[in-house]
């Protein structure tokens, strides 16, 4: 689970401020994620370790609502997936996603996670979703 997508400037420095400390440690974290034909900012993507999970890694991404169903987070997450795979060796990856968001299970499902269980994160409820390969 990852916070929204702020507006162009506000998401630029969020994320200058992010990859100065999160690159600068594990040299990897969130990407931001723009449409190809417009260059326009929609989303964030990407996977970081989580200390809820015992140090596994997280896949979290949003896309700006009007964005969604058009392919972009299957396509973005499809990319981080083999990247983690490949790139980073890392072959279990979880997908947190708050209850009722009915979208978001439906992405994680398509890109081949399952449903193992419930957390508590923060207070709030979360469906843990695994991927192993």
């Amino acid at each position: 689970y990852m916070e929204g997508l702020y507006e162009y400037e506000e998401e630029l420095e969020y994320q200058k401020a992010y990859i100065e400390n999160m690159y600068r440690f594990y040299g990897y974290g969130m990407w931001l994620v723009f449409e190809k034909k417009t260059g326009t900012l929609i989303g964030r993507a990407g996977v970081e370790h989580r200390e809820e999970l015992n140090g596994d890694m997280e896949l979290g991404y949003a896309i700006r609502t009007s964005f969604q169903h058009q392919g972009y987070a299957y396509e973005v997450c499809q990319a981080i997936m083999q990247y983690a795979g490949e790139e980073l060796q890392v072959h279990l990856l979880h997908c947190l996603i708050q209850k009722e968001n009915a979208l978001s299970e439906k992405l994680a499902i398509k890109l081949g996670f399952s449903y193992c269980g419930d957390r508590e994160i923060d207070g709030v409820l979360m469906s843990d979703y695994q991927i192993e390969w």
